[in-house]
């Protein structure tokens, strides 16, 4: 399986050029700009975008409105940007989710291509499997064991597409048998594995952190190929006996179809200098994620690799679209 992992950022935060010849991305924006959240709030999507978005607002000198629209895997949310006019005015925080959509869902309302404009990632890092300590799951050696003396009893919690596919890749690399349940955000999901409803579920360090470092929810392994500095105490999925699940997960900032290259890039421009802000990233190291930046190509490249490789293992999972 082609490993999901952090590519090299391109294009350091310094030294970017502004052409002359920007145009309309020089006066922008000059009205109210509508940043699409397409989960609800509290999750990691949200919380990125209200780390994110007021100080771009600042930046701008104008107002700039996170609008939560949730909905099958962020796609309600999508499509309102993916049908919006190509002017920056509305823009999609969107996750990795985003290249895996087009292989759980039959029919989307736009193309996942064509109908939106990659400017950067936000935020990266991997995914965590969370455990319920009132389910008796405070590590992931306890989960496996349950789990295969009782096949099909138990389950795991998702909150999107990414996190489903990463479930469904951890049961083929376990060989667990362990089914999936579905939530509309991680707020909810989070919910019902403190209250011990769920055994464990997977989702991102900055959603979980909190209630972590609260004892209501234990991190039980990440999917990045090495322990996180955040978290040196969690062990790797490789370390607890499931080779395999090196997946890395990203929060991104996409425009609509065909906005002016000159305007990605001055978007792009201003999330890295809000992304080097000593609170922005002490504050995203404390979430155990790192900060993104890429130049709009290369992470428009990243997107379709990484629709190849979901497209392959959503194949190796016998996933069908609904």
């Amino acid at each position: 399986m082609p490993r999901l992992t952090r590519r090299a950022l391109v294009a350091a935060t310094a030294g970017i050029v502004v052409a002359p010849s920007l145009g309309r991305a020089q006066d922008y924006p000059n009205k109210p700009v509508r940043v699409i959240v397409p989960y609800p709030a509290g999750g990691g999507t949200d919380i990125v975008a209200r780390l994110i978005v007021p100080r771009l607002a600042d930046r701008w000198k104008q107002t700039a409105i996170i609008d939560n629209k949730a909905g099958a895997s962020g796609i309600v949310g999508s499509e309102i940007v993916a049908k919006a006019p190509p002017d920056g005015y509305t823009l999609l925080i969107m996750t990795s989710a985003h290249t895996i959509n087009p292989f759980t869902t039959k029919t989307l309302p736009y193309d996942t291509e064509r109908d939106f404009t990659p400017i950067t990632p936000l935020v990266e890092g991997t995914l965590v499997l969370v455990g319920s300590p009132k389910a008796g799951m405070d590590s992931i050696a306890k989960f496996m064991a349950a789990a295969r003396a009782n096949p099909g009893k138990y389950q795991w919690g998702s909150t999107e597409n990414t996190t489903r596919m990463t479930g469904e890749l951890f049961r083929l690399r376990s060989g667990l048998k362990i089914e999936n349940v579905a939530y509309k955000g991680a707020a909810p999901m989070m919910q019902e594995l403190a209250g011990g409803h769920i055994p464990v579920g997977f989702t991102s360090p900055l959603t979980a952190m909190g209630q972590h470092r609260a004892g209501t929810v234990r991190m039980l392994a990440v999917t990045s190929g090495k322990r996180l500095a955040a978290l040196p105490e969690v062990p790797t999925m490789a370390e607890s006996g499931v080779p395999g699940m090196d997946v890395w997960a990203w929060f991104s900032l996409f425009g609509p179809g065909g906005l002016p290259p000159a305007l990605a890039k001055r978007l792009r421009e201003d999330v890295v200098a809000v992304l080097a802000e000593p609170e922005v990233k002490t504050r995203i190291a404390e979430l155990a994620s790192e900060p993104g930046g890429e130049a709009p190509d290369v992470f428009a490249q990243r997107v379709k690799t990484e629709l190849a490789t979901w497209r392959e293992i959503a194949r190796e999972a016998g996933i069908q679209p609904e």
